[in-house]
This record gives structure tokens, C-alpha cells and sequence, in this order.
């Protein structure tokens, strides 16, 4: 569930006291409840995302969780010093993943990780304000892997 973990966490936020000129601020929409689908080769995944504020609303938190109790986090932020979107992905398994993206598009933003390696690719494109997919790809463990995330809003 390493790579399910890794290609869930994506979506970028908003922070309640993000002025408007904050681009955390253009993903407010992200606020509530998921149904996602993951799906690498034949394997397909339905899971939960649960988006919601963190630490001083500075950080927008994701619980995902799926069915036999499979669950992540993840912690994405806008920093605007770096001008970068920054993405931490944790799982149950003690894997960590740290993500960056740059640009000015929120719709459309390639992360590329930072840690454990910079193997690892995930695009998040938002296709409306009650859909967003997710494009993974990169090595782990040797192998060379793609996914595809779909999430609707509930």
C-alpha cells in the first residue's frame, strides 16, 4: 500500500486566513469528504479522502482510509517564501514522502518529490470543483510504476 499512499496525497489547499492574493486560498474547495478511486495496472482501490484545516490553518490536513483498514496522511501547504507547494505523505507503515511543485496554475500542479528520492512524480489536476485526478509515476522498490487517481466530492 506504499504506492497507494504515496499517489493519494494530493490536492492542494486553502488556509481560512490565506488572503486572496494566497494561492492556498484557491483550494478552499478541497474542505470535506471524498470518494476516490485508485487504480495501478489491475489493481483498483476505492478509499476516502477527508480534507480539513491544521496548525493554525496554515496546512491542510488528509486522512485517507480504505476498505480492511488501510489508512495515510498527508500535509500540504503553500510556502510562500520558496514560492512552492509542499506535500508530506505518511502511512501506516512508517514510509514517509516529501513533495514539492512550482507554478502559478492551482488547477494543474506537477509534484515531484524531495525524499526518500526524487524517483517519484504525482500530477494533481483539478477538473472542477468537485473533481480532481491524480497521475503517479516513478520507481519504487526497482520497478517502474504508474497510477491514476479520480475523487468526487460527496
Amino acid at each position: 500500500m506504499k504506492l497507494l499512499a504515496a499517489s493519494l496525497v494530493w490536492a492542494v489547499l486553502a488556509a481560512s486566513s490565506a488572503s486572496a492574493s494566497d494561492p492556498l486560498s484557491s483550494m478552499r474547495f478541497l474542505v470535506g469528504s471524498w470518494n476516490c478511486s485508485y487504480q495501478a495496472g489491475k489493481t483498483r482501490v476505492n478509499y476516502k479522502a477527508t480534507y480539513a484545516y491544521d496548525v493554525g490553518n496554515n496546512w491542510l490536513r488528509e486522512n485517507d482510509s480504505w476498505t480492511h483498514g488501510g489508512s495515510d496522511l498527508g500535509m500540504i501547504t503553500y510556502e510562500p517564501k520558496a514560492r512552492q507547494w509542499i506535500a508530506v505523505v505518511m502511512d501506516g507503515e512508517r514510509s514517509t514522502v516529501v513533495f514539492h511543485a512550482s507554478g502559478s496554475n492551482e488547477n494543474h500542479l506537477v509534484y515531484r518529490s524531495a525524499y526518500p528520492n526524487s524517483k517519484l512524480t504525482n500530477v494533481f489536476d483539478r477538473n472542477s470543483a468537485t473533481r480532481y485526478t491524480l497521475h503517479f509515476s516513478g520507481s519504487l522498490g526497482g520497478k517502474s510504476v504508474k497510477s491514476t487517481d479520480v475523487c468526487t466530492k460527496t
